[in-house]
């Protein structure tokens, strides 16, 4: 049926607000730009001129300036004086293998993920998952294929972990457990920065081979860590450590469809004592309009893994059929992720 849109008219000022969602791709596309030819390592030594700048990066200049222009003019960069640029605050989150850099996750997220991204509509039509129709193989394979972006993946989730941390320590007690298991725990940056916190608890990170041999090697190295934590390496679908008082799951069941988190809640269930706790850090999904993080996580996830943020029902459901119940969802100081707290039924 057709409509008659005569009457309607977009207003100035929901043009502009949609033409800023525009062009806030082309700043995102500018900063992955800045980030791979390593602006902002380049100026961590002072500030450089432009022609300086783009013999340092093999760039062409008067396209480099323009570059940079857009990108100090969103606070990413100074132009101190014309021609020379400056790192700001901003900028100091590019900087790779800093505490708190953004840079490994800017470049999967505009690497990677790119035209999955661009294939949105794709996902939404048939309900399939853009990356794994893009490249044929689901992210997991492909990062087995390709070290490199994996070894990348890994640096961007300590990365959000490390930005997760505080608020996740600022409300909750860790210290009733004994012995706390992290699920999927790729190099233990939480339980580490739990047990650094916390001095009563010990820790096992829990994941594939290829990831815990990395890990241990991390944990070894550390004094405050390697004789309170260690690495164990195996399949989440199949088994995990038994025993534990307290099984910690950061952003990861966000990664799999309804079917694969019940399989991997069951196997963590199995593994639980009466009295254990299970807790999963991820997006809890508010019903309504309010603009939420875990509303942006939510589609990343269907563009990327197949996997999807969830509602507090939805969490209670999946519990369920995984002979576990809810007892709790601890909202946090940031809206990126929540602790969904449960126990064995």
């Amino acid at each position: 049926m057709r409509t008659d849109l005569s009457g309607l008219r977009a207003t100035a000022e929901h043009t502009g607000n949609i033409l800023r969602h525009i062009i806030n791709h082309w700043v995102s596309c500018s900063v992955y730009t800045a980030a791979r030819l390593n602006i902002a390592e380049i100026l961590s030594s002072g500030p450089m001129e432009i022609n300086a700048l783009a013999t340092e990066t093999g760039t062409h200049a008067p396209s480099l300036h323009r570059l940079l222009k857009l990108l100090a003019a969103n606070g990413v960069f100074e132009e101190q004086t014309p021609g020379v640029f400056v790192n700001t605050p901003d900028s100091i989150a590019l900087i790779g293998d800093i505490e708190g850099s953004m840079k490994a996750f800017l470049l999967a997220e505009m690497g990677e993920f790119y035209v999955p991204w661009g294939n949105l509509v794709d996902s939404v039509r048939t309900g399939k998952t853009a990356f794994d129709e893009h490249y044929g193989e689901n992210l997991w394979e492909h990062y087995k294929k390709h070290a490199d972006r994996g070894l990348n993946f890994m640096k961007a989730m300590t990365a959000v972990t490390s930005f997760l941390s505080p608020a996740i320590l600022d409300k909750y007690d860790f210290s009733v457990f004994k012995t706390i298991i992290d699920v999927g725990g790729s190099n233990g940056s939480l339980l580490s920065a739990i047990l650094k916190r916390t001095p009563g608890p010990s820790g096992i990170v829990f994941d594939v081979p290829y990831v815990v041999e990395q890990t241990a090697a991390l944990l070894a190295a550390d004094p405050l860590l390697r004789h309170r934590c260690s690495a164990v390496s195996g399949n989440f679908f199949e088994q995990v450590p038994a025993g534990g008082d307290a099984y910690l799951l950061k952003m990861i069941i966000h990664d799999w469809d309804d079917e694969d988190s019940v399989r991997i809640l069951s196997v963590v269930s199995k593994a639980m004592k009466p009295e254990s706790k299970i807790l999963i850090v991820d997006g809890v999904v508010p019903e309504g309009n309010t603009l939420h993080g875990a509303k942006f996580m939510d589609v990343n996830m269907l563009v990327v893994t197949g996997g999807k943020e969830r509602t507090a029902a939805e969490f209670g459901e999946l519990f369920r059929r995984s002979g576990l119940r809810l007892t709790r969802v601890i909202d946090l100081d940031i809206t990126e992720v929540s602790i969904v707290e449960g126990e064995k039924i």
